[in-house]
């Protein structure tokens, strides 16, 4: 046990309380391919992920006792063990062996169900406030913490960027997004599965394509040439069942999108804008169509 750790332990018996307020971004799929379905039943993926400004936030207060408290703005939010930073919470303790009281407020801004990792984002967030203040575990144990809570965690937890593979915690570098305005929008009654998206994914007998294109493009940092890259195995099998994807879609393109794409297994959309007005206006006619809508950048 680190120095760290032992005064944390120290300062906590004491009746000291600690508190840690992070910013969770939400994150885009630039490139996803579903590659394969291992023996196990999990997908293999390659993906190029991108968080993005759109954030929730997380306060994460730690004081003697037990028990875990999870509050939100969103009454819609589980509080209880389906909440992804409530699991965060108690797999970080048991392996830092360690018991004490968590209260957790979580601020969500992201749209919940929406491809997003709004989730996997808070759960991160949960588990680098924990870091910061009790520092018991190494990046490797944080490491394979996230990744037992999703696939999306462990890039939300170390990258603003990332090309991943596997089940999404073989991650390498890639070049960011060069800036630009981004428009997210997701449509207030419709909603994907997950699994159900995956299941749909293996009823199509499909040849995977390479993530190449859309890595060289990066690199370039033209954002005309980024924008005719994206990809997304999904928008295959989702936009027939969820119609807002293409209506979302057609309104961004039609008011100045470089592209528009859904993000992971949806039903979101992010539009690439050169400007920053039509973006804007963009944000609001859809808004109008009783849709979740933002403009945002990437996180860099």
């Amino acid at each position: 046990m680190g120095y760290k750790t032992r005064d944390f332990l120290r300062r906590l018996q004491s009746g000291e309380v600690f508190t840690k307020k992070l910013l969770c971004p939400a994150k885009i799929n630039l490139f996803l391919e579903v590659t394969g379905r291992r023996e196990d039943g999990y997908h293999t993926i390659e993906s190029v992920m991108q968080k993005i400004s759109l954030c929730d936030r997380v306060e994460l207060t730690l004081s003697q006792g037990e028990g875990i408290s999870i509050t939100s703005n969103d009454r819609t939010l589980p509080t209880g063990e389906k909440n992804l930073g409530y699991r965060a919470i108690t797999s970080y303790l048991a392996a830092a062996g360690i018991t004490l009281h968590a209260d957790l407020y979580i601020y969500k801004r992201i749209p919940v169900a929406a491809g997003l990792a709004g989730g996997s984002t808070d759960a991160a967030g949960v588990l680098r406030a924990l870091d910061v203040m009790i520092g018991a575990l190494s990046k490797k144990q944080l490491a394979e913490i996230a990744l037992s809570l999703g696939a999306d965690v462990p890039f939300c937890l170390f990258s603003s960027a990332s090309l991943c593979r596997g089940l999404g915690e073989e991650r390498s570098f890639i070049t960011p997004l060069a800036d630009c305005c981004l428009v997210v929008a997701k449509s207030k009654r419709e909603s994907v599965s997950t699994p159900e998206a995956y299941r749909l994914i293996d009823s199509l007998s499909y040849e995977p394509i390479s993530v190449k294109a859309t890595e060289e493009a990066l690199a370039k940092e033209t954002l005309g040439e980024i924008a005719q890259s994206l990809f997304n195995r999904f928008e295959e099998v989702i936009e027939e069942s969820c119609p807002s994807v293409s209506r979302i879609k057609k309104i961004m393109v039609e008011g100045g999108a470089l592209r528009a794409m859904m993000s992971g297994s949806g039903p979101s959309v992010f539009g690439i804008f050169t400007d920053e007005a039509a973006a804007e206006r963009v944000k609001d006619a859809l808004r109008e169509e009783k849709c979740y809508a933002y403009v945002t950048r990437p996180w860099r």
